[in-house]
């Protein structure tokens, strides 16, 4: 695991504390938020996950760990083919 900046961690555990009040915690999609919003820090997901998750736990707010489809997901499931 590469270590976090302490800039990372502080938006780590503020975007869990905002996800408080929408219980329960989605653990992978703020770590995919996390890793938008931070390109400058070039951290592999798992990593960021790797974090969410302690500080999730922390909280002791149930925890959901599910993935928001993207567009071409959605299309997909809608029958559309991205194969012409």
């Amino acid at each position: 695991m590469r270590p976090l900046s302490p800039e990372l961690k502080a938006r780590i555990s503020a975007a869990v504390a905002a996800a408080r009040t929408a219980s329960p915690i989605n653990v992978v999609e703020i770590a995919q938020l996390v890793q938008r919003q931070n390109p400058q820090e070039n951290v592999a997901f798992e990593d960021i996950l790797s974090l969410v998750l302690d500080v999730a736990q922390c909280t002791g707010e149930p925890i959901l760990f599910e993935r928001q489809p993207s567009t071409a997901d959605v299309a997909h499931m809608n029958g559309a083919s991205s194969i012409s």
